[in-house]
């Protein structure tokens, strides 16, 4: 999805609260504000910051198989 949206539609967007998304742009989730005080952020954006939490799952198997290696050894 191409644009911006304000914040309702945004956390929408992302299958989140209005809270959980006002915690995002604290975090660092880039947005702009108009000079009314309207906050916009990218669709884009959105799906960037998303990246940064992106685990694939042969990753997490990597994981698991060498804690069982290593718990197994003890």
């Amino acid at each position: 999805m191409q644009g911006w949206a304000k914040v309702k539609p945004a956390a929408h967007y992302a299958g989140i609260s209005e809270r959980i998304l006002r915690n995002w742009l604290k975090s660092g989730l880039k947005y702009s504000r108009l000079p009314t005080g309207t906050i916009l952020i990218r669709f884009a954006d959105i799906d960037q910051y998303l990246e940064q939490f992106s685990n694939s799952e042969d990753r997490v198997d990597q994981l698991v198989s060498k804690i069982s290696k290593e718990f197994c050894a003890n």
